[in-house]
């Protein structure tokens, strides 16, 4: 009986490591559970790029939602821009994705070399 309650409480005391997250552009600071493409707590997602990602802290745990899948718990709070590799979130006054995260300097420097359709929406979304 003391190893079952020794080996639960073990593993109740592992506890992950919080990853700090910081847009370098607006500031925004937040704890994040995960960095990479394929976060374990969505098991069923591959994410295109590198991302910051936390659990859904406003949804209740998976096992509570029975028809609400495991992989709609999460939230992308940002990444590291494509070509500078300052870490942005993905509010739309921060970054712009196409294919892969863009901060906003970045795409105002170099909005000449995205496609022409592209352009106009680098222009309005940072106008």
């Amino acid at each position: 009986m003391e190893t079952a309650e020794k080996s639960a409480t073990t593993s109740d005391t592992t506890q992950h490591t919080p990853i700090a997250f910081r847009c370098e552009l607006c500031g925004l600071n937040e704890s994040c559970d995960y960095r990479g493409r394929r976060p374990p707590f969505a098991s069923k997602i591959e994410l295109l790029e590198e991302c910051y990602v936390m659990r859904d802290p406003f949804a209740p745990p998976p096992q509570a939602v029975p028809d609400k899948p495991a992989c709609e718990h999460y939230l992308v709070l940002g990444a590291d821009c494509n070509l500078c590799r300052r870490t942005v979130c993905k509010a739309s006054e921060c970054s712009f994705f196409y294919g892969a995260t863009f901060c906003r300097c970045c795409c105002m420097q170099r909005v000449q070399e995205f496609p022409l359709e592209v352009r106009s929406k680098i222009k309005k979304q940072f106008a």
